[in-house]
């Protein structure tokens, strides 16, 4: 079951004060999935990218220059982050930054070639409205890319996973968030799911549309 979890006015708070120390704290260890996502997006051609929670905008370099990118994000100070380096890369005629809640898309249906969502799920309020909105706005053969941690399938793990998650909410995430509940209730198939980073706690999931 997936249900909303957090509320917006906390994510702002946290993601207010993250944004001082998220390079450092989540740049390097993390990249690994960024970059190899990216890669399975290259891979389908995709031209028009819609990148869920693009944060500080660490992804961007990664990019392919044939990707039109279009940033989206709920804080306006890891926006304000990600527009210096957007600006720094010379990538402003190919990135656009926009803040907005990503489960009420401001794109009309079937806008986006691929929908890339990084390490965002278990933060945002209603994942599964995300997933949702993330189907709707992609065109009808485009892929939708998560790449997140999501509940372990090891009953011990999951049991630890679902205790702490009560608390983790506070420091405004989760562990507790399923994979096949999410994507069946977003209208997503799953094409391939692959563990990724070091250790190997995030998953990167490639869906196409039901």
């Amino acid at each position: 079951m997936v249900n909303a979890y957090a509320d917006n006015d906390l994510v702002e708070k946290v993601y207010r004060q993250l944004a001082k120390i998220y390079d450092v704290a989540f740049g390097v260890i993390l990249q690994s999935g960024r970059e190899r996502a990216i890669r399975a997006i290259a891979a389908d051609r995709a031209l028009r990218v819609l990148e869920i929670g693009i944060g500080t905008a660490l992804t961007v370099p990664e990019y392919p220059g044939n990707c039109k990118i279009t940033g989206l994000d709920f804080s306006a100070a890891m926006l304000d982050k990600a527009r210096k380096r957007v600006s720094k890369l010379g990538a402003t005629d190919r990135v656009a930054l926009v803040q907005a809640d990503a489960a009420d898309l401001p794109f009309p249906d079937g806008y986006f070639d691929a929908v890339f969502a990084p390490y965002v799920m278990s933060v945002v309020t209603d994942p599964l409205g995300v997933g949702r909105e993330a189907n709707r706005v992609c065109r009808p053969d485009g892929r939708v890319v998560l790449l997140n941690h999501f509940r372990s399938e090891l009953p011990a793990v999951a049991q630890l996973e679902r205790f702490v998650s009560p608390v983790t909410r506070y420091v405004g995430f989760r562990t507790d968030l399923q994979l096949m509940p999410l994507l069946a209730g977003a209208g997503l198939r799953p094409l391939s799911v692959q563990n990724v980073n070091v250790p190997p706690f995030w998953k990167l999931v490639v869906c196409a549309k039901q």
